[in-house]
C-alpha cells in the first residue's frame, strides 16, 4: 500500500534532481507559516494596493514568491495533510474535515525532519487542525488549545494569531538548537472580527492584517535564532466573495479559492525573485523544504520546487463536501498546460491565462480538449485510488464542524445536483451559521433552507437537532428518519432519533433505533452508553453494563460510563 501511494504520487509529480545550491549547515531550522483561508491578492506583494501586509510582504522581498501556487482542496485539513505529507488528498485519504483523519502510513514531514535532528513543535489556531485529525505524528509539541465562543451556532473554535505566535516565541526561547516550527493562523476564516488595531474597513482585510502583525512578531523571534533557516509562507486555500456566487470556500473548485499564496526563504534560495511559470502545487513544499535539510530519514514524495529548470506538470483539485454535505456531486479539477477543465454532471473547460477569472466555459466549443483532459484525470485517479482514511466518530466535532464546505456531515445519498444549480441553497446555508437567540430560531432558519433542497441531509440534521434541542422530539423525527434513510456514514442521526423517540416514552424503538446505529459505526460511544441508559432504565442491570463497558472504550464518553458502572456495583 506504502509503494503504491508513493508511486501514485509520483506519477503525478515527476521528482526533479537539479536544484539551487542547498545548504549544508549543521544547523539548520525550518519554519512553516500556514496562513487559513488567505487569498493571495489580498497580500501587497501580490498586488493588492489595500493591503495592510508589510511583514509578509517583506518576506517575499528576502525570498522567492511564487505567482501561481495552487492547493488541491479548498478545505483546511485535506489541504493541510498535502502540505504535510506531499500526498494529493486521494492518496493520503483525508477528503474533508471532521470525519477524516490521517492514517498512520504517509511519513509527516515533520517525522522526516526529527529524523534529521530537529526539535518539532507545532502551534495550532483552528479546531479542524487539533490532533485527533492526525496531523500531530512526529511533533514533540503540539499545541491545540483551541477555544469555542458559547451560544448556539455553527462555527469554529479557534484562538487569534497573536495568542498562537505568543505560544511559538515562548518555546522557541527555551529551544535554541535547530528545529522544524509550524505556525497555523487562523484569524482570515469567516466570521470575520478583527481584533480592536485592524477594525474599520474591510474585515476580511482587517483579519488578514492581524496575522501579518502576528507573523511580524513571529519573524522578529524566528530571525533572532543562531544558525541557519528556512522559511516558508503559504495558505490552506482562498476565499469567495461572490465570486461564481460562491461564498465561504469548499463548494466549487475554481481558482477563487484554489489560487493560495506562497513564499520560501532561506540559504541559497533567491531573493527578490517571483516564478510566474509554471503553476506548482503546496504538496510540493515538504519535499522542497526536506530536500534543504542535511541528514538521512524518511523522506516524503513530491518535487522541488526551486529545481532550476522546473517543469510544468498537471495540478489536480478536488472537493468532496457537496457530496459529503449535502448529497450533490463532488468536484474534480485537471489544470494541464493553459487549460483547467472542472468533472461535475455539467463538465466545464476553462482557457486559465486567457480567462484567469473563469468565466467563460469552453466545454462546448472545445469539446476534444475537454474529452483530452477529462481522460488526463480519470488516469490519475486510477493511479492515486480513491482512499478515504476516516477517524472514530467523535460527536463534539460533529458538533463543533457543522458549516458550509467545513466538515463532511451526514454523507448520506441525496439528489446528485450539480452544486451550480444548488448555489441558492448553499448561501443560504453559509448565512445561518449563527449565533442564533436559541435553538427554536435556528429551527426556524432551517425549516427555510429544507423546503428549499427536501433532500440535504446536512439541513435535514441540523433542523431535526433544533428542533429536538427546542423541545420538539416528536417533529424532529421525520427529519432524523429522512437522513437515516439516505444512507447516513456518521451516527449522529442515529443518535438523534433514538433521543427523539425516548423522549416521547418508545423506548423500544429508541433502542432498536441504537442498535441499527452501530452498524454504521460500531465503535461509537454515545450509541452504546444511550443503549446502556435504556437497560438501566429498564431495569436489566446485565445489558446496561455490557454497554456502558463497550463506552468505556470511546473517549468521548468514557467518564460517564464510569460513574454510571460505578453506581452499578
Amino acid at each position: 500500500m506504502r509503494a503504491r501511494v508513493l508511486l501514485a504520487a509520483s506519477l503525478l509529480a515527476p521528482s526533479c534532481t537539479s536544484r539551487e545550491a542547498p545548504p549544508k549547515a549543521e544547523k539548520l531550522s525550518v519554519l512553516l507559516v500556514t496562513v487559513d483561508t488567505l487569498r493571495a491578492d489580498r497580500l501587497g506583494c501580490y498586488g493588492d494596493g489595500l493591503a495592510r501586509t508589510p511583514h509578509m510582504d517583506a518576506l517575499a522581498r528576502a525570498g522567492t514568491l511564487f505567482e501561481r501556487a495552487f492547493s488541491p482542496a479548498p478545505v483546511t485539513l485535506p489541504a493541510h495533510a498535502s502540505i504535510l505529507t506531499g500526498l494529493l488528498p486521494p492518496a493520503h485519504g483525508v477528503r474533508g474535515n471532521g470525519v477524516f483523519a490521517l492514517p498512520s502510513g504517509p511519513v509527516t514531514l515533520a517525522e522526516a525532519l526529527r529524523a534529521r535532528g530537529l526539535a518539532t513543535a507545532a502551534f495550532i489556531g483552528g479546531f479542524p487542525l487539533e490532533r485527533r485529525f492526525g496531523l500531530a505524528r512526529g511533533f514533540d509539541h503540539y499545541d491545540d488549545a483551541v477555544s469555542r465562543a458559547g451560544g448556539v451556532q455553527f462555527s469554529f473554535a479557534e484562538r487569534r494569531a497573536g495568542d498562537v505566535v505568543g505560544a511559538a516565541v515562548r518555546w522557541l526561547s527555551v529551544h535554541p538548537g535547530p528545529a522544524f516550527v509550524w505556525v497555523h493562523l487562523f484569524d482570515p476564516h469567516a466570521p470575520y472580527d478583527p481584533p480592536a488595531p485592524f477594525r474599520g474597513g474591510d474585515p476580511y482585510r482587517g483579519e488578514v492584517a492581524a496575522a501579518d502583525a502576528a507573523i511580524g512578531s513571529l519573524m522578529a523571534a524566528w530571525d533572532a535564532r543562531p544558525g541557519a533557516s528556512l522559511t516558508a509562507l503559504l495558505s490552506d486555500h482562498g476565499e469567495a466573495f461572490g465570486e461564481h456566487r460562491e461564498e465561504s470556500h469548499s463548494l466549487f473548485v475554481y481558482d477563487t479559492t484554489l489560487h493560495v499564496p506562497l513564499v520560501l526563504r532561506g540559504p541559497g534560495i533567491a531573493a527578490g525573485r517571483r516564478v510566474a511559470a509554471p503553476a506548482v502545487g503546496i504538496e510540493d513544499v515538504a519535499a522542497t523544504l526536506l530536500a534543504r535539510v542535511p541528514g538521512a530519514g524518511p523522506t516524503v514524495p513530491g518535487r522541488d520546487l526551486l529545481a532550476s529548470g522546473l517543469a510544468g506538470a498537471p495540478l489536480y483539485g478536488e472537493t468532496l463536501a457537496p457530496r459529503l454535505d449535502f448529497g450533490w456531486s463532488d468536484l474534480r479539477a485537471w489544470r494541464s498546460g493553459r487549460y483547467k477543465y472542472i468533472r461535475a454532471p455539467r463538465a466545464e473547460l476553462y482557457d486559465v491565462e486567457a480567462d484567469p477569472g473563469e468565466t467563460r466555459d469552453l466545454a462546448g466549443r472545445e469539446p476534444e480538449t475537454a474529452r483530452r483532459l477529462a481522460s488526463e484525470l480519470e488516469g490519475a485517479l486510477a493511479r492515486l485510488g480513491e482512499s478515504e482514511s476516516r477517524r472514530e466518530a467523535d460527536p463534539e466535532a460533529a458538533e463543533r464542524l457543522r458549516a458550509l464546505g467545513y466538515v463532511q456531515g451526514p454523507g448520506g445519498r441525496g439528489s446528485g445536483a450539480d452544486p451550480k444549480d444548488r448555489v441558492d441553497v448553499a448561501l443560504a446555508i453559509a448565512r445561518a451559521s449563527g449565533p442564533f437567540p436559541d435553538h427554536a430560531a435556528a429551527a426556524r432558519a432551517y425549516r427555510e433552507i429544507a423546503a428549499l433542497d427536501p433532500g440535504n441531509p446536512l439541513v435535514s440534521l441540523r433542523l431535526a437537532d433544533a428542533l429536538l434541542r427546542s423541545g420538539r422530539p416528536g417533529e424532529a423525527v421525520p427529519f432524523y428518519e429522512a437522513v437515516i434513510a439516505s444512507g447516513p456514514r456518521s451516527a449522529d442521526a442515529f443518535v438523534g432519533l433514538a433521543t427523539a423517540y425516548a423522549s416521547t416514552g418508545r423506548l423500544d424503538r429508541a433502542r432498536r433505533t441504537l442498535e441499527s446505529g452501530l452498524a454504521v459505526d460500531a465503535g461509537n460511544g454515545q450509541l452504546h452508553f444511550n443503549l446502556g441508559e435504556i437497560a438501566r432504565t429498564s431495569g436489566d442491570a446485565a445489558a446496561a453494563r455490557r454497554s456502558y463497558e463497550a463506552a468505556l472504550r470511546d473517549p468521548v464518553t468514557r467518564e460517564r460510563a464510569r460513574a454510571r458502572l460505578d453506581g452499578l456495583k
